[in-house]
């Protein structure tokens, strides 16, 4: 992430510059991994797939929303120009300005998580 919005969210409390938001991203990657490992019954019962049985989908829905905000915010915050940095973020954003109809916010936001949480 340091290399994408030029922000620390591991580490000591002292390097991480906002301990709220690096709580949340944090948070964020716990139930990516979480999910990521889950077992969805309903891929071998499709009929389950209809009741949601163990809330799979549910919880899909609730971190793709978290991750959606969150992500939004940091491209609002460099859109904004809080920080003048050289970071995947600010370049894309120049792109946007230049060619919007290529590099839209879901395409931005698309490719910080293609970076980013591929890891997991």
């Amino acid at each position: 992430m340091r290399i994408t919005s030029g922000k620390i969210y591991y580490g000591n409390d002292c390097d991480v510059s906002d301990v709220e938001e690096a709580r949340v991203f944090r948070d964020i990657i716990e139930e990516f991994a979480i999910l990521g490992g889950a077992n969805n019954v309903g891929d071998f019962l499709g009929f389950l797939r209809w009741f949601d049985y163990d809330g799979l989908e549910k919880r899909l829905k609730r971190i793709s929303k978290r991750t959606d905000s969150f992500l939004q915010g940091l491209i609002d915050e460099h859109r904004l120009g809080k920080r003048n940095t050289n970071t995947m973020i600010d370049h894309l954003l120049t792109q946007q300005q230049s060619q919007p109809e290529y590099y839209t916010d879901q395409i931005i936001k698309g490719l910080i998580v293609v970076s980013n949480f591929n890891y997991i």
